[in-house]
């Protein structure tokens, strides 16, 4: 009864497998027969969960017939991972995890799927070996070529483990994996991941891989700081400034070590932007110009990210950048113009109502003509107003002090609530008030 239920499942199967394409059967009728016979056999040993015993037929085809499916491999490996769970013999063990990768190099020699094998094989390199620092150069080396065969198409599950082999490889053996490799391995999952992102991948899933990546990174002690891209990373850029590869790290890294106030980080940003122009990286540096002191540079680049700004908020970014820098620059009719813009791009805006109150207060010594007390301090009352619409009470305290008194009004023949025009460049109505 078993021999006829065998030999039924041995026609059903062998039938199945030469109605379909990739079989490679021998020519040979007595070796094809055989060949044949094997295959059923692993497959209903499998089916009854008897892995080990598996394993002899499938030998069999590794050694008799090894182009036969990629199949014959596949399911190799789950029987090997069955084997490894239910061992605990340390030698043995460690013949089956070869005899496991074994598994994924044939399928590499005789099946036209290297990319995605290789992908697979490191994967399944690395959870067996990653806790195993002698491991660690051959895990280097599958992930390396698993990368570059891959590019983006490598699978999002082989991302966080190539960190984390860097880091322990790292740790182990900083000797062999310097800092700066470390980090070139961060860049490139970094990189992987952004055109992932592009190819429609999933934007929450990418985040969280991501962010992983980051955290094995920022765990490792000392690795990325200050003194580190200090050291070793702005002298090669800038012996070369065309290095946009190093232009870029200096720029990320000094960004994840908070860096940005070191003067490298504007040097390594302007390339960057150059190749990857951007609103947020053209306000970033805008903003760091300008508190450095470099104003004209600090214009430049909020121009720029007015050009590439894409909804209000950018654009009232860029508007008031612009609109400090030329008040730096003493154009203070300019400035307030674009505070104005800024204010038509967010409506009610403290930040622009006080520049322009600081830009009124401040033209005290430009606009007075010193034939009238009462005129000339006009521009307390125009910047009164503006403190008002911004809700800055403390320059509301600090224009008030400066009103004209209730002697100067009335020594010059006026009252309080008139209406008088302030000059100058500020050129406004306001109320008469005393202080």
């Amino acid at each position: 009864m078993i021999k006829s239920t065998f030999f039924a499942l041995l026609v059903l199967i062998s039938s199945l497998s030469l109605a379909q394409e990739g079989w490679n059967w021998p020519e040979d009728p007595n070796m094809k027969s055989q060949a044949m016979e094997k295959q059923a056999y692993y497959k209903l040993l499998i089916a009854q969960s008897k892995f080990a015993e598996a394993m002899k037929p499938l030998n069999w085809l590794y050694e008799n017939n090894p182009n036969l499916n990629p199949s014959i491999y596949i399911q190799g490996v789950d029987c090997i991972e069955d084997m490894l769970k239910k061992t605990t013999d340390k030698g043995r063990k460690e013949r089956l995890q070869d005899s496991l990768l074994w598994m994924y190099d044939q399928r590499i020699k005789y099946f036209d799927n290297a990319a995605s094998t290789m992908d697979r094989k490191a994967y399944e390199a690395f959870k067996m070996h990653y806790r195993t620092p002698s491991k660690y150069p051959m895990l280097y080396d599958l992930y390396s070529k698993a990368f570059e065969m891959n590019g983006p198409e490598i699978s999002t599950f082989n991302l966080n483990p190539f960190m984390l082999l860097a880091k322990n490889y790292h740790e182990s053996a900083p000797d062999k994996m310097p800092a700066e490799k470390v980090l070139d391995i961060h860049t490139q999952i970094s990189d992987i991941i952004e055109q992932k992102r592009k190819n429609g991948e999933s934007p929450d899933k990418l985040d969280k891989e991501q962010a992983k990546t980051d955290a094995w990174l920022s765990s490792i002690p000392g690795i990325l700081t200050c003194e580190f891209i200090e050291a070793q990373l702005v002298p090669k850029f800038r012996a070369n400034p065309t290095d946009l590869n190093t232009a870029k790290k200096i720029f990320k890294y000094s960004v994840e070590a908070k860096c940005t106030d070191q003067p490298y980080f504007l040097e390594a940003s302007e390339p960057v932007f150059k190749e990857q122009p951007s609103f947020a990286l053209a306000s970033a540096i805008g903003n760091k110009y300008l508190a450095s002191g470099e104003v004209n540079k600090g214009l430049q680049y909020h121009e720029e990210a007015a050009k590439l700004a894409s909804s209000n908020e950018g654009k009232y970014d860029a508007l008031m950048g612009q609109a400090v820098a030329h008040s730096k620059l003493g154009n203070k009719s300019r400035a307030r113009s674009l505070a104005y813009e800024a204010l038509s791009a967010k409506p009610g805006s403290s930040e622009a109502y006080n520049l322009i109150g600081n830009l009124y207060f401040t033209s005290y010594d430009d606009c007075r003509g010193d034939k009238s007390k009462v005129r000339d301090r006009g521009v307390f009352l125009a910047a009164y107003k503006m403190y008002e619409k911004a809700g800055n009470k403390s320059q509301m305290a600090a224009s008030k002090e400066q009103f004209p008194s209730i002697e100067e009004i009335f020594n010059e023949g006026m009252e309080e609530g008139q209406s008088i025009t302030v000059g100058c460049w500020i050129n406004e109505s306001v109320a008469l008030q005393r202080r």
